[in-house]
């Protein structure tokens, strides 16, 4: 599996059916994304063709009909579509979108305390650093006058 995926939405829609059943026809995942969606048996099959094609989905004959699987895990990708999220912005904002995911999501009393024990286990650091290169968010390490401090140091540079 690669580092991320490369899949849309409505992919992702099409994929969830999929490992809901562990197996489908395009007639199986036309219904449950007609009910959904209001999609249509060809916006299906393009959908289908397009995971086809990137590897995601992998099809057997059987009679008259194919029947799509996948080799992709529905917790790994999941993960790996929060890593690509997280790796767009900066790592000094991930506990405030943490607090709001978890503010936002529905949780039992185990869920709670799953998340209770996880906070208590993580080990806290002295300072969170900032991964962004400089002039993509605003923290102090990329401050506005460092970034024209650096230009204005490129510029002369050239002038020598």
């Amino acid at each position: 599996m690669s580092e991320t995926l490369n899949i849309s939405d409505a992919e992702w829609e099409v994929m969830r059916v999929v490992w809901a059943s562990g197996e489908s026809t395009s007639q199986e995942i036309t219904r449950v994304l007609n009910g959904k969606r209001g999609w249509s048996q060809s916006t299906v099959k393009t959908l289908i063709g397009r995971l086809t094609s990137k590897g995601y989905l992998h099809a057997r004959k059987e009679a008259r009909h194919f029947v799509y699987t996948t080799h992709l895990v529905e917790p790994d990708s999941l993960k790996l579509e929060v890593e690509g999220l997280l790796s767009r912005i900066c790592s000094r904002k991930v506990p405030n979108l943490l607090a709001y995911l978890i503010e936002k999501t529905p949780m039992i009393a185990a869920d709670r305390a799953m998340l209770e024990e996880v906070l208590q286990n993580k080990q806290a650091v002295a300072q969170v650093p900032c991964d962004c290169y400089p002039g993509q968010c605003t923290c102090h390490l990329h401050a506005r006058d460092t970034i024209l401090s650096n230009l204005s140091h490129e510029e002369n540079k050239y002038e020598n």
